[in-house]
């Protein structure tokens, strides 16, 4: 499963539980050449999810079953998860924790 189609699945599963789901996406900026513009630290993760009924919110970085985190990732999810924020590296193998969680009311 590539990294698009993980991602695709999670969207959808989170869509499904009734998520607000936010991706950045990459652009083409010139012919050939993509990038995701970005004004501050690179690296932040790739879902912000949000349920407020429930007051939940997750922040997600999508990986491979062998794709690594950046420097730049790591600093973004620890900051993250030091200011109480709920994070996560999810792999495709993951997808029944992802559902679980995601099916899952917490209040």
């Amino acid at each position: 499963m590539t990294e698009a189609q993980f991602q695709s699945a999670v969207i959808d599963l989170a869509r499904l539980c009734g998520w607000r789901v936010m991706h950045t996406r990459a652009a083409q900026i010139r012919p050939g050449v993509w990038a995701t513009p970005i004004q501050g630290d690179a690296g932040f993760p790739d879902l912000v999810l949000c349920r407020p009924v429930y007051g939940d919110f997750i922040i997600a970085e999508l990986k491979t079953e062998t794709g690594r985190v950046s420097a730049g990732q790591h600093l973004w999810l620890r900051a993250l998860d030091a200011a109480g924020v709920e994070t996560y590296v999810w792999r495709p193998k993951d997808l029944p924790t992802i559902k679980t969680r995601l099916q899952k009311a917490t209040k």
